[in-house]
């Protein structure tokens, strides 16, 4: 892997002036200015191949700026599942009818304190999310983190025994809903995320020799009965409190975050977590399910083909068995635990309906954390089915969440084979509607441009009903311009293109997939999956066991079917480069490169190194100073094909750091490997300490982007074409000299980024 190139940039003039009267004979003062004037020079040396870039968030428009994609939600705007995908009502009010439309949800997460912005601070967050092109926000880890003073509103809960709401909160909240709500957003609400049930307060079992129960009670919540009761409860009361019955604002509803019980069973923690009352009550609900199904100890040992001594559906007392179990027995416990878990479900979705009405479309978990393919059967009531991902996740080698101690790989989705992307399509059932409410590829990774606009293409062509971005933000601290974290607020890398993206995928700009391959899973596969299968790989356990391809989702829409019929379609062998059948999408997975070659949208992600990369109406090319790795994407604003187009948005972000604390003289931060490795990586500690890391938001300002200078030929017709580069606010800076957009045949060469041009991630292109 190469760390970014350092290109020569010149002394400026009236330095070069200050330095030839300074540098002969001595002079206090003078000394003074040259002493100055080389703190300075180093300053910029050290930001070699990088410069100055921020979004103003309040003042965005032009070009960058999607709030067209919005409207504000009416009563006619009101989500329902309408088959396999979520429509609004239409100006009859009635679901089901002619006037029913189709919606596809594009947008990101707010978590923690992020969820009860001030009263002054709602509006104008639900207006930036608005120019961004999001259509749904995300209401996570609001159950976490209750509040002891609820005047600090990091929670909906307070500390007293749950679920006490906090008012502060719930009021904040109903305000951000409303904002929301007049800028045609929608809301995702989530229940059970981080709650962890307190013994002392909340009247529930200790776990025998520990403190605390487990982290966020999982999975103890799911089938404990007081826990599960003071769920329900905590749903009513905040469906209530939140007067969302009838809203359009309200689209869905999470039940529980990453959580299943045969998930647990997978990964080994329902051992080491379901213990003393907690095992006893599982034991017991076990020895239900066998006495119901088997009735006679012969009947279930006719089954197993063994059974312990002593031991018996009369006696109520068989042992929950180990992950080592013969396949027999582990295949009515696998069955037993997503009953269970179906349990709990339909009794939350329920109060859901209760509280709102039978409309509203409910989840569970996510398929990634419910049991592989089982998840099927432990969500078949459910209306709606999610998932999450992330590329390049922190690690943290010694303790979980320490901010000065973590690491990354600085790897790429795209030069990685796509592998989460595929994953996902393997998970999605035809028949239901499919989201991704998490994914990212978090800062500092250095390819994380590619992320958003790769995911919205991917998702258009697979026609999936929703995406969102993991997250705006975790807090309030809506102003800063230091990039954090999951934090897309101030992480320019990735805001820059976030708009294109959400055109792309809201309007249709790749179009979704002509053929549809279904994959049979049979009760046997699913079992099989969840037996043997790892947690959460569901194309892997495809592959493994139904002769499935994962590459497939890149040429056709790919989906599972619950059926008994285990005949396989007819499947063709794939091999790369792979292209959609709809001829928008290419990924070479050797030249790590995906191209994006649609009517009104044209990108290239990935490792160009020196090579001209034709995508449809484009081709690139980067200059000898790039570091090899673009996140270039085209964009139509007018509705027309691209080479007919009068206007056009130009993006092409690098990565980002902000400016090391404590640096004297100042300088950029640093990508450095973990100490230790040869392939992890991490942000340069601070000047004194002594921990492996930096924090993860760990730098000041300003904030430098990778320069990524490029020639973009552009195939038009127009006969005059003028670039214009685009400030921090969207506004357009001087236009591109007639040298950096040179006519060629068929169209336009444009030099962007070239040493003397205006420094920017975005280009506004006026074709006359």
């Amino acid at each position: 892997m190469r760390l970014p190139r350092r290109r020569t940039l010149s002394m400026p003039g009236f330095m070069q002036a200050i330095f030839a009267r300074v540098r002969f004979g001595y002079n206090p003062g003078r000394m003074r200015i040259a002493a100055f004037l080389l703190l300075l020079a180093r300053f910029l040396a050290a930001q070699e191949g990088f410069y100055r870039f921020a979004v103003e968030q309040d003042r965005l428009s032009g070009a960058p700026d999607f709030s067209w994609l919005n409207r504000p939600l009416t009563a006619a705007d009101r989500l329902f599942v309408c088959g396999a995908h979520f429509c609004r009502v239409g100006p009859d009010l009635k679901p089901g009818t002619r006037d029913d439309e189709r919606v596809r949800l594009f947008g990101t997460n707010a978590v923690f304190g992020g969820n009860f912005p001030e009263e002054a601070d709602a509006q104008r967050i639900a207006r930036r999310l608005r120019r961004l092109g999001v259509n749904v926000v995300r209401l996570h880890h609001m159950d976490t983190s209750p509040d002891r003073n609820p005047e600090e509103a990091r929670s909906i809960l307070t500390t007293d025994p749950y679920p006490t709401l906090n008012p502060v909160s719930v009021r904040r909240l109903r305000r951000f809903l409303d904002a929301l709500k007049a800028e045609g957003i929608y809301v995702n609400v989530n229940l059970h995320v981080g709650y962890e049930f307190r013994p002392a307060v909340d009247q529930v079992p200790p776990l025998p020799g520990a403190e605390r129960l487990p982290t966020q009670s999982k999975p103890l919540h799911i089938f404990y009965p007081r826990m599960v009761e003071l769920q329900l409860e905590f749903t009513r009361r905040l469906l209530t409190a939140l007067d969302l019955k009838g809203d359009p604002v309200l689209a869905m509803v999470e039940i529980n975050n990453e959580s299943s019980l045969v998930d647990a069973f997978q990964r080994g923690l329902l051992e080491r977590t379901v213990l003393g009352e907690y095992k006893t009550e599982l034991e017991r609900q076990w020895n239900a399910f066998l006495a119901a199904k088997y009735r006679t100890a012969d009947a279930l040992r006719a089954a197993w083909g063994q059974l312990p001594e002593g031991q018996s559906p009369e006696g109520r007392n068989i042992s929950l068995p180990a992950r080592q179990a013969p396949a027999a027995v582990l295949d009515d416990f696998l069955t037993f635990l997503a009953e269970r878990h179906a349990e709990y479900l339909r009794r939350m979705r329920a109060v859901v309906h209760e509280v709102t009405d039978r409309w509203v479309p409910v989840t569970g978990t996510q398929v990634g954390f419910g049991g592989n393919l089982l998840h099927l059967d432990s969500h078949a009531a459910m209306d709606y089915l999610d998932n999450h991902f992330y590329v390049d996740h922190y690690n943290f080698p010694n303790v979980r969440w320490d901010a000065r101690d973590w690491r990354i790989r600085d790897n790429s989705s795209v030069g990685g084979g796509l592998a989460a992307f595929l994953n996902m399509a393997a998970a999605r059932e035809f028949g239901r509607p499919y989201t991704v409410s998490e994914f990212n590829q978090p800062w500092p990774n250095r390819q994380a441009a590619e992320i958003v606009p790769t995911l919205a293409a991917f998702a258009a062509f697979q026609d999936w009903d929703g995406i969102m971005h993991f997250a705006y933000t975790h807090n309030r601290a809506w102003d800063s311009k230091v990039p954090s974290g999951f934090d897309l607020s101030a992480d320019w890398t990735k805001y820059v293109s976030f708009g294109q993206a959400a055109l792309i995928y809201r309007g249709g700009l790749v179009r979704e997939g002509g053929k549809m391959i279904a994959l049979p899973v049979s009760s046997e596969l699913r079992l099989r999956a969840a037996r043997e299968g790892k947690a959460g790989a569901v194309a892997a356990a495809l592959q493994a066991f139904a002769r499935y391809e994962p590459e497939l989702a890149l040429m056709h829409r790919v989906g599972l079917e619950r059926r008994e019929d285990t005949r396989l379609p007819m499947l063709p062998k794939p091999s790369s480069p792979y292209r959609s059948d709809t001829g928008e999408l290419v990924y070479d997975r050797e030249a790590r490169l995906l191209v994006i070659q649609a009517p009104q949208a044209a990108g290239v992600f990935g490792f160009l190194e020196r090579r001209k990369v034709q995508a449809g109406a484009i081709e690139v090319e980067l200059a000898p100073a790039a570091r090899g790795f673009a996140s270039i994407l085209l964009t139509a604003l007018d509705g027309r094909p691209i080479e007919k187009s009068r206007r056009l948005l130009l993006t092409t972000p690098g990565c980002t750091f902000g400016t090391q604390p404590g640096a004297d003289p100042p300088r950029m931060q640093k990508l450095i490997l973990y100490p230790g490795t040869t392939d992890w990586y991490t942000i340069e500690p601070e000047p004194g300490s002594t921990r492996p890391s930096g924090p993860r938001s760990a730098g000041v300002e300003p904030i430098w982007m990778e320069r990524v200078e490029s020639y973009v030929t552009l195939r038009t017709g127009a006969r005059r074409l003028q670039v214009y580069p685009l400030d921090g606010a969207g506004a357009r800076l001087d236009v591109l000299p007639a040298d950096a957009v040179q006519r060629v045949k068929g169209g336009y060469r444009i030099h962007l980024q070239a040493e003397g041009q205006p420094p920017a991630p975005w280009y506004e292109i006026v074709a006359e």
